[in-house]
């Protein structure tokens, strides 16, 4: 008989919404993580998750304005006239609790999981030039622009959890919300020649779909023995 324990790997992938101060710095962006749980057999569950941000949904709100001219484009250094893409970069980690309902006795893999959680949440700008040479944002100059920040997060999670030894498909399918304390990083901020270090609100409601990956464990009661 199976056990009704398990270690529960699962990458994902999500669709992030951004929410309070965060929405006017970013759009829609994307992530991809791992999640890592202990299901007991009472069905509550434990585990921390890591989400890396990526995208190209950043507002340009004239991040560059001191250092363009009025057509946008930047000089670098041979005089040429270049432009620079904004990428959105970051990552969202977490402990986790939680409980799956399994409505379905033998099933108790199955059914609505609600999670909350606790962790670090960390954004930024990434630049990525036509070349690399632009000594206004180079090396250290970068850290005056990303507008890197950072703080305590916590979420909850709601969803559908489907795992059964009848079929290969095992997933997760949920909406999870962030709600995140942050401040600038960075000393100074060129652009608006002040420093960064507001403190923030920044939400995060994400679209996430996951892969499970079960590995079950077998409980002291489960062990077979044989006498010759």
């Amino acid at each position: 008989m199976r056990t009704e324990q398990a270690f529960l790997f699962s990458p994902n992938y999500s669709i992030s919404i951004p929410g309070g101060d965060m929405a006017d710095r970013f759009t829609r962006f994307s992530s991809l993580g791992m999640g890592i749980d202990f299901k007991f057999e009472n069905n509550l569950v434990v585990g921390v998750d890591y989400d890396g941000f990526f995208g190209d949904g950043v507002i340009d709100n004239g991040i560059f304005s001191n250092i363009s001219g009025p057509s946008g484009f930047i000089l670098d250094k041979d005089g040429q006239f270049t432009t620079i893409d904004l990428n959105v970069r970051g990552f969202n980690s977490s402990l986790n609790m939680g409980y799956l309902w399994a409505p379905n006795k033998k099933e108790s893999f199955t059914g609505v999981l609600m999670m909350v959680g606790a962790g670090f949440l960390s954004h930024r700008i990434e630049f990525i030039a036509e070349n690399d040479a632009i000594p206004q944002i180079n090396e250290e100059y970068e850290k005056g622009y990303d507008q890197l920040t950072s703080g305590l997060v916590t979420k909850q999670y709601i969803g559908y959890q489907y795992s059964t030894n009848r079929n290969r498909y095992r997933f997760r399918l949920g909406v999870e919300f962030n709600q995140g304390q942050t401040e600038g990083r960075r000393t100074w901020d060129f652009n608006q020649n002040s420093r960064n270090d507001t403190e923030r609100l920044d939400l995060i409601t994400a679209i996430k779909l996951a892969i499970i990956v079960p590995v079950y464990t077998k409980q002291a009661q489960d062990e077979e023995f044989f006498i010759d």
